[in-house]
């Protein structure tokens, strides 16, 4: 089964996008289902889940969590149960919600965790090598078509060197036409919420990129672009 993994609708702040176009954009390019991931709330879910009953795709729900150290993708089996983080934390407007604290928590709640975009220069807090600190992640988004191909691949060689699979996911957000660039191949089918986040604790599933191919490069080579693209802008030119 082929499910975007990561997509925004209008119970996202910022965010136009009406849940069921998305879904009726997702279907047109094949896919097979949709995780809605709202931005810090899974509020509005039982909207979401509604929609099952309008489309042939499968509808999931999760959350993307904001932290000082990266951006989460968490999935519950009942999300309508699970508590909302500004219930949890508090308000993060003036500062950050912290990741040694929140990812915990939320693993102890049962989530499957997944780093999204983690060496993604333009988020304001991304996680970058903190994330291969991390034991309780299920997966890490390694392709994510809006972000640099360069930080694609970072992503990439970390999920290896943890020995954990990666997923890939639109992100779409601002349009329906960034929809259908990005999806999650799992080998077996995927049915209910509570098959999703089973799924996603195993390994079961491969990143697939939809359209044009990428230049691929060696392992490693993308790492070594970044330490020397630190070393230019510390390098200081003679007056």
């Amino acid at each position: 089964m082929l499910i975007d993994l990561h997509v925004h609708s209008y119970l996202s702040r910022d965010c136009p996008l009406d849940p069921k176009a998305v879904l009726a954009r997702a279907e047109s390019f094949g896919l097979d289902g949709v995780a809605f991931t709202e931005s810090n709330t899974q509020d509005g879910c039982d909207e979401l889940f509604d929609l099952q009953r309008t489309t042939k795709l499968k509808v999931f729900v999760g959350l993307e969590l904001a932290t000082d150290k990266g951006q989460y993708l968490c999935f519950f089996e009942k999300p309508d149960r699970a508590p909302e983080p500004v219930q949890l934390w508090g308000s993060n407007r003036e500062k950050a919600w912290s990741a040694d604290e929140c990812l915990p928590r939320l693993k102890a709640l049962g989530a499957a965790i997944v780093a999204a975009r983690p060496y993604d220069k333009d988020l304001g807090f991304p996680a970058n090598d903190y994330v291969k600190t991390l034991k309780l992640l299920s997966a890490v988004e390694v392709y994510n078509p809006k972000v640099r191909m360069g930080a694609n691949e970072l992503a990439l060689e970390a999920s290896e060197s943890m020995k954990l699979p990666g997923v890939a996911g639109s992100d779409a957000r601002a349009s329906l036409d960034e929809i259908g660039y990005a999806a999650t191949l799992f080998k077996k089918p995927v049915n209910t919420q509570v098959e999703l986040v089973k799924a996603l604790l195993g390994t079961d599933y491969v990143p697939v990129q939809m359209g044009a191919l990428p230049h691929l490069r060696r392992p490693g080579e993308a790492k070594q672009e970044e330490q020397q693209r630190k070393k230019k802008k510390k390098r200081r030119w003679p007056r």
